[in-house]
């Protein structure tokens, strides 16, 4: 247990906090069509939306999409797939755009596309392409960072374009590694308020994302919901002086939390790591995050070869969980292993996420969503559970291990 983070829960006397984790194991299910990342959020209609990355999530057949959306419906045992069709295409091979954060809030959905440095997958991402539907996914438009909107169709040329006039964000306010450069929230995920944002405590809209230079720097970010789209109104965190700082320059930003560099053996954790996924969980009145760090390249040191190394699955990633009562944090862990396997020991297990609608009506239960890079029998990544992995878990709470 790396104890930089696991000082553990503290006694919270007014309500009853997680002390643990169980995971079952008995409920593992994984599809069989590939694909990888799977950020999630809960729409007006009562479907999630997922964001996929390099795969197709309805076709066992080679070739694919960079990124591409599909709609969920139906619980966790027996939910159906459906296809977004005219949401922009960044079919593999043209373009390389990965996509992250996802957010349903008053009838609309934005959706965050990464943009690589290279034609294929590469770090660290440049920025940003902030998309938007206002009809539950049927049309959709890109945000530039003034809010400006355009249609965007699904072979729509500018969906490809990276330049200053089509980018939410471009090459900004970077901070060096060593000697590489790498830029903030050019990818990142929203705090997951319920079904269409409805629970949420305030007209903001909250945004995490790794510090791109040092990723185990968590950032976080707020924009009011009308403004999500404008740039310039987009504050970033400072400091607590009993409450959260705010301010709207970018270059004065602060980490709010600090996730180990490396682990107990000295090996870092490369720049595709930390991404966190939150979702505020009702029947416990907390905000649960998950969260997990990909190793770094074949040195698993913390040179700019290895940490911003194109192949960064050396070894299973890591996996923690922490609460707060607030989106902003304080965060506190309650459970964190540096590496984590389900059932082989040969997972290679990376960017972790939680459903936020299928979450039990007392808080206990949800569903954890995670990428698997595991080798085949002839030694090629990602062929085996390269998938939608998914399992319940049930959070064991204070009271119960004290």
């Amino acid at each position: 247990m790396n104890k930089e983070i696991n000082s553990f829960v503290e006694k919270n006397e007014t309500r009853s906090v997680p002390a643990g984790v169980t995971f079952r194991l008995d409920t593992l299910y994984r599809t069989s069509e590939r694909g990888d990342n799977w950020c999630i959020t809960w729409c007006a209609d009562d479907s999630q939306i997922v964001n996929m990355d390099d795969g197709n999530w309805l076709s066992r057949q080679e070739g694919g999409y960079h990124n591409h959306l599909y709609r969920i419906s139906g619980g966790p045992e027996n939910f159906e797939r459906h296809d977004i069709p005219h949401y922009p295409d960044f079919t593999e091979g043209v373009g390389s755009w990965f996509g992250y954060g996802i957010v349903a809030v008053d009838g609309a959905i934005y959706v965050a596309t990464s943009k690589t440095p290279d034609p294929g997958w590469s770090g660290p991402f440049r920025g940003v392409k902030l998309l938007k539907s206002t009809d539950n996914g049927v049309s959709w438009s890109r945000v530039d960072r003034s809010g400006n909107e355009r249609i965007l169709t699904v072979m729509d040329e500018a969906r490809n374009e990276v330049t200053p006039e089509e980018m939410f964000s471009l090459a900004e306010s970077g901070r060096l590694h060593q000697t590489q450069e790498a830029y903030p929230f050019s990818y990142f995920d929203f705090v997951q308020h319920g079904r269409n944002n409805a629970s949420a405590p305030d007209d903001y809209l909250y945004i995490y994302g790794p510090e791109g230079a040092h990723a185990h720097q968590l950032l976080l970010a707020r924009a009011k919901k009308q403004d999500l789209g404008k740039r310039d109104a987009w504050e970033y965190f400072v400091r607590y002086d009993d409450e959260p700082i705010w301010t709207r320059d970018i270059d004065a930003r602060q980490p709010v939390f600090e996730y180990p560099q490396k682990n107990a053996n000295g090996e870092y954790f490369g720049w595709y790591s930390w991404l966190p996924s939150i979702v505020w969980n009702e029947g416990l009145g907390l905000y649960i995050m998950v969260n997990g760090g990909t190793y770094a390249g074949h040195g698993l040191t913390d040179s700019d070869e290895d940490y911003f190394h194109k192949w960064m699955h050396t070894k299973t990633g890591s996996l923690g969980f922490w609460y707060a009562e607030n989106p902003c944090g304080p965060w506190h862990a309650f459970f964190y292993t540096d590496y984590w396997t389900v059932d082989d020991p040969t997972n290679l297990i990376y960017q972790p996420k939680l459903s936020p609608k299928w979450i039990s009506e007392d808080g206990r239960e949800m569903v954890l969503i995670w990428s698997d890079a595991m080798k085949n029998a002839e030694g090629k990544s990602h062929r085996t559970n390269y998938s939608w992995n998914q399992m319940k878990v049930t959070l064991k709470m204070a009271e119960e291990t004290a």
